[in-house]
């Protein structure tokens, strides 16, 4: 998980494995709940976990992103602010993630300005969904999924996938028809 970030000698790698907790979920089990402060960045062992927020005008939730097996994920609004979350990090099935709280990543910054790397992370979470979010149509976006993260086809049900791509389901069932494989 560490290879996702950059380059670490064995005893920083040692250093950032006892700096870990690890925490098993149940099915639709909060992580991170709307108003809740985020404290941490997680790495998926195994599961998967969606991220919404409810639209009350319309009495639905709206998938702001998905996770699935070894990723990383975290509320970046919240992390990134220590703000109120405005989403619910939830798993979709039962789930093991590895957790490391700002608290530790600060300390394991002080040891070794390597981990400054972490930043990475928090620079590339938003701009994926923004990408397809403001740039593509309906196809595209179902394309876009479909070659860079697959597996999300695989863990999620359209309906997730449709609100995720923030298309309705019966539009994707029609780009899905169309799509030639």
């Amino acid at each position: 998980m560490l290879e996702q970030i950059g380059n670490f000698s064995d005893a920083e790698t040692e250093l950032f494995n006892n700096s870990l907790h690890t925490i098993s979920l149940a099915k639709n089990e909060i992580l991170v709940a709307e108003g809740e402060v985020s404290k941490s960045v997680y790495f998926i062992v195994h599961g998967s976990f969606y991220q919404f927020f409810m639209n009350h005008e319309r009495e639905e939730k709206v998938i702001t992103d998905l996770h699935v097996e070894n990723e990383w994920m975290f509320n970046v609004d919240s992390l990134v602010s220590q703000a109120p979350s405005k989403k619910a990090l939830i798993s979709f099935e039962p789930s093991e993630v590895l957790e490391l709280t700002l608290e530790h990543l600060h300390k394991l910054i002080a040891v070794s300005e390597k981990f400054l790397q972490f930043n990475k992370l928090f620079s590339l979470s938003d701009s994926k969904t923004v990408f397809y979010d403001r740039n593509l149509n309906p196809a595209e976006k179902y394309n876009y999924i479909l070659k860079t993260r697959p597996q999300l086809l695989q863990v999620f049900p359209l309906a997730i996938i449709a609100s995720y791509l923030k298309i309705r389901p019966e539009t994707l069932s029609r780009v899905r028809a169309n799509v030639i494989i």
